[in-house]
């Protein structure tokens, strides 16, 4: 310590020759201060899962959970770290409820959002939820499971409500955009349409089949760039020659009036009804 060889970059846990410097280093250093058989969980886990994101190149806050001690807080002690806050709590983990990831212990998707959802925003849920179905990480299992163990935890009141709109349509989203209409969808008591299928060659987002109705939803830059633009209008003459009414609604304007959107999908459908279009899926 005294030539700068180790690093204190936590009470106990020391760098050796160079400070922390990527996320995963501080997980393993807080993993270490915390103890044997600690996980990462809340916000830590949904950001080693991919269903969080931040633009921090180190944590500012390190969830961790123990199944015995007390629980208690920690302070990066390293330049690198001394703006990260170490929270040790205690879960009662069952066998289910551990995975490995990259090497570090981590929580289950589904535990994780329970713990996100007691100091998370609901956006901030919502947003968690949708990417952890994108992602594939969320299934009937992890609905199930989440039931199970969300009973008189803090924050369900954020997480229930949407484990109650899950469809298996959200297994098969791109974006956290079609997941948020399809929640919205559902909320209404709307018809549930296919995700990403093919329907005359051509894979849309979102697809009423016995009301001929194609729903494309533009999200972030990708849709913006010219040849893109040129692409969608393509493949929206196509599918209109086809005799299918498509609708075409950028992330923006649904975030803008959700309910004008819903309304005229409502209103299609309820003015539309024939046979099943033939499609296969994606």
């Amino acid at each position: 310590m005294r030539n700068g060889r180790l690093v204190l970059v936590i009470r106990g846990v020391y760098a050796f020759g160079r400070d922390i410097e990527t996320r995963e280093s501080a997980w393993r250093a807080a993993l270490l201060a915390a103890g044997p058989g600690s996980a990462l969980t809340g916000r830590s886990a949904c950001e080693l899962w991919g269903i969080v994101q931040t633009r921090r190149k180190l944590p500012g806050w390190i969830v961790v959970a123990v199944t015995r001690g007390e629980r208690r807080s920690l302070r990066g002690r390293s330049p690198a770290l001394r703006q990260t806050t170490i929270s040790v709590v205690r879960r009662q983990l069952e066998p289910g409820d551990l995975r490995t990831k990259d090497g570090l212990p981590l929580v289950r998707p589904g535990f994780a959002l329970i713990d996100l959802a007691a100091f998370g925003t609901e956006r901030e849920v919502l947003f968690a939820f949708l990417e952890a179905c994108r992602l594939k990480l969320f299934d009937e299992r992890e609905l199930g499971y989440c039931y199970r163990r969300l009973l008189g935890r803090r924050g369900a009141e954020k997480l229930r409500p949407l484990l109650a709109l899950w469809t298996p349509e959200l297994k098969r989203i791109k974006s956290v955009f079609e997941g948020r209409v399809l929640l919205d969808l559902k909320r209404r008591n709307l018809p549930i349409p296919l995700v990403n299928v093919k329907i005359h060659g051509k894979e849309v987002d979102e697809y009423w089949p016995g009301s001929r109705l194609v729903v494309e939803l533009d999200g972030g830059a990708f849709h913006s760039d010219p040849v893109q633009k040129a692409v969608d209008r393509a493949k929206q003459r196509h599918l209109e020659a086809q005799g299918l009414t498509v609708l075409r609604v950028s992330y923006k304007t649904y975030d803008a009036d959700p309910d004008a959107f819903l309304d005229w999908v409502a209103s299609h459908l309820e003015q539309q009804s024939e046979p099943r279009e033939p499609m296969r899926r994606g």
